[in-house]
């Protein structure tokens, strides 16, 4: 059967491609950064193998051989780390800095293009392609298909082991030849091991001093011991402490491990903003507690945790903990990462936002239409506007070109014009005054309170990141719900309808 003209077309703008378009794009842009792993690494490629093949058809390419193509170098890409290479240079003169990585575990989403091939023989009648015409889905795609993750850049070092030897407490880092860092005070001032002079002997009543000790020469031993996740206080046995990776926290036993009880520890909702205060790359890296230690003083104990990319947690003599952070070749309080971190980077999640305010908009037009199904398409086309100049706005942010940041500018009329294009596909469906009060203000009333959510989500309420998340979708529910039930009884019907009348 010959293939019909703009079929190709037709197959770019079948639902199942346009949903597989927006899944790439939302995944790539949003969740990847939100939720970095082995998840939303395949739906990248799933949904990347459904859209490839009709863009290469675009270009007059055969069907088949633009499925193979596809294929063909979907496989070379992620098979070898020369086809990786070139990817990435591709992408990065197309999209700006990216990087693609060989995984061949990846290949498990080749059957998708068994799922394109038969969207495309849904896709050759001279309907479809009536239907495709009224979508704007090829910008889209474009956008989605050049997304990728960009390089990581995580670069801090992290505690992975602590030793006691004589009145010396230190701690090794995982940076290869980083000189570890060492206290002789039990954990109230740290330096680097290499520098510590060795102990007064007045200070050190509870220890015995080496005989061969000099001042200022290096006593400390610097060679790695191996991580140990409990330890006993010298000299009680049954009173130990324990670590349990890769949580920031530490448990307490008074009978010799029998039973425990947590002593110290951080909310797993902060671990989480920790991990996501520096991006995607950096979570990857994270490191929780690694190591613990106990050594013995007079009045009582230290307990030292090398906690892994945090720094590390002590616990003086008087039970207090407190957490210290890398700070040149020690560690300080002050130098910890706050558990509440207002500056952490919200750009995501306020993407997310604007599209969830979008939703009650598009829930109150849709609504609206119901004697005017034609307005469904234009609403559409409106809503594909808006979101594609949103994203082409955020892509724009950067230097402006002679005094103009051109793509910003145009991402924001693209945006503006989506909008006015709903309001005006509104203002055809005949509104009252009072449905059009809930229409303008839900929406934005829906963006600024996922944003807030999240806001109070850095400063600790909620505490945890999937709680933030399950309110966003709560609160967008709410959204679409009230504008969907006030814009149906809100809107005019025509004459004829339903024992209404049109009003004079």
């Amino acid at each position: 059967m010959e293939r019909p003209p703009g079929s190709a077309l037709a197959w770019l703008a079948h639902p199942a491609t346009v949903t597989a378009t927006f899944l790439l794009l939302i995944n790539d842009h949003l969740l990847k950064g939100l939720w970095p792993g082995p998840v939303t690494g395949k739906l990248s490629d799933f949904a990347g193998l459904m859209v490839a093949p009709p863009l290469l058809a675009l270009t007059r390419l055969p069907v088949p051989a633009a499925i193979l193509a596809t294929g063909v170098g979907f496989t070379v890409v992620k098979t070898t780390e020369t086809g990786a290479a070139l990817a990435s240079q591709a992408w990065t003169a197309l999209a700006g800095p990216s990087q693609v990585l060989a995984d061949p575990t990846d290949l498990l989403a080749l059957p998708a293009l068994g799922a394109a091939w038969l969207v495309w023989r849904r896709c050759r009648s001279e309907q479809a392609v009536r239907q495709a015409r009224t979508l704007i889905i090829v910008p889209v795609a474009l956008i989605a298909v050049t997304a990728t993750a960009g390089p990581g850049g995580w670069g801090s070092t992290a505690t992975t082991a602590v030793s006691v030897e004589d009145d010396a407490i230190t701690v090794f880092f995982d940076e290869p030849g980083a000189d570890p860092v060492a206290s002789r005070d039990g954990g109230r001032t740290w330096r680097a091991a290499r520098s510590l002079p060795s102990p007064d002997p007045a200070s050190t009543a509870t220890s015995e001093p080496s005989a061969t000790s000099e001042p200022d020469s290096p006593s400390v031993s610097s060679a790695r011991p191996s991580a140990k996740t409990q330890d006993c206080v010298p000299g009680e046995p049954v009173h130990c402490y324990r670590i349990t990776p890769p949580r920031l926290a530490v448990e307490e036993s008074h009978d010799g491990g029998k039973t425990w009880e947590t002593t110290w520890e951080v909310s797993e909702g902060r671990e989480d903003m920790m991990r996501r205060r520096h991006g995607g790359s950096w979570a990857q890296h994270w490191k929780g507690s690694q190591a613990i230690a106990v050594q013995k003083k007079a009045g009582g104990h230290v307990v030292v945790v090398a906690t892994g990319s945090d720094g590390i947690a002590v616990r003086d003599v008087s039970g207090t903990w407190q957490r210290l952070g890398v700070h040149g070749d020690g560690f300080l309080p002050e130098a910890a990462a706050p558990l509440n971190a207002p500056e952490i980077d919200l750009e995501a999640e306020r993407v997310v936002g604007f599209f969830a305010g979008l939703l009650p908009l598009l829930a109150g037009v849709a609504a609206a239409c119901r004697y005017r199904r034609s307005g469904t398409a234009f609403l559409v086309i409106a809503s594909t506007i808006a979101s594609l100049g949103f994203l082409i706005a955020r892509q724009g942010m950067g230097e402006p070109f002679l005094f103009v940041n051109l793509p910003l500018v145009l991402g924001i009329a693209c945006a503006l014009l989506g909008m006015i294009l709903m309001i005006v596909t509104a203002v055809s469906m005949r509104l009252r005054g009072w449905a059009w009060l809930y229409l303008l203000a839900v929406p934005p009333a829906t963006m600024f309170g996922i944003w807030g959510v999240f806001a109070g989500w850095t400063r600790g309420t909620p505490d945890h990141y999937v709680t933030a998340v399950v309110i966003s979708c709560l609160v967008t529910t709410v959204g679409m719900a009230v504008t969907a039930a006030i814009c149906w009884s809100g809107v005019r019907a025509p004459i004829g309808r339903a024992g209404e009348e049109e009003p004079g």
